[in-house]
């Protein structure tokens, strides 16, 4: 029974420590082929946490865009390490990075999907996380 306990406590300390995506918003339109910035941001944790890397993708919906995580990751846009910071002039920012990423020459126009996947381990015995998240806009000429 204790052990249930500490696998609840260790499932709960991963989920408060989820990542967001913050830039592109919902719905955004971003012209093809034109840099953006992918803002991605963390909530503040007591726990003890080690960041290790993100992979940022974009994949075109065409028809179907109800389940982007089932299709992998489509096109990586940045592949590498993830140091969040806090900025003392946003807090409310919370802890955040910044990626200035390109989204390709002649890339669809409509409903596209950013995606983002995260690792990272939790606590003294550095548990390995995997965070997904997504996020759809729009692609304009």
């Amino acid at each position: 029974m204790k052990s249930f306990f500490v696998v609840a406590t260790l499932a709960a300390a991963a989920l408060a420590q989820r990542l967001h995506i913050a830039e592109p918003t919902a719905g955004q339109n971003l012209p093809t082929g034109q840099f953006f910035t992918a803002e991605l941001r963390m909530d503040n944790t007591l726990s003890s946490m080690s960041q290790k890397s993100v992979l940022v993708a974009v994949t075109a919906c065409y028809d179907v865009c109800d389940q982007p995580d089932q299709w992998g990751p489509g096109t990586v846009l940045y592949n590498g390490l993830f140091n969040p910071q806090y900025n003392v002039s946003a807090p409310q920012k919370s802890l955040y990075q910044d990626f200035r990423v390109q989204l390709p020459e002649g890339w669809p126009t409509g409903e596209s999907v950013l995606a983002v996947a995260h690792q990272f381990t939790v606590g003294a015995s550095e548990i390995p996380v995997f965070d997904y998240t997504t996020v759809h806009f729009n692609v304009t000429d």
